[in-house]
């Protein structure tokens, strides 16, 4: 399954502006696939950066317990507001969407 991770940070949080948060970024960014792997969790997409302090990124997983491993491992949830949504591939909500009955 697929997750996308959403998460969002103040300005005074921003590593533009927060020179601890800064350095555990350029610290940390070089290890995330490592860290990932050894989560059970691979990286589809992202991560994403912009100027609205957030961050999108998108997992493949097994579990959420493996997501849950790579956002405490990875110390995103240290500097941020990480929402965490489960989704389907297009193909895979079409495939479901066929096989359910409508209420209406």
């Amino acid at each position: 399954m697929h997750y996308v991770l959403y998460a969002t940070h103040n300005p005074e949080q921003c590593p533009m502006s927060n020179a601890t948060i800064k350095q555990l970024l350029l610290d940390i960014a070089p290890e995330m696939p490592n860290i990932a792997q050894q989560a059970g969790v691979s990286i589809a997409a992202g991560p994403y950066v912009n100027r609205e302090h957030s961050i999108l990124t998108v997992l493949d997983s097994d579990s959420a317990e493996n997501v849950d491993r790579f956002l405490v491992d990875s110390r995103l949830t240290q500097w941020n507001s990480v929402r965490v949504i489960p989704s389907l591939t297009m193909e895979e909500g079409l495939q479901q969407l066929r096989g359910q009955e409508t209420i209406f």
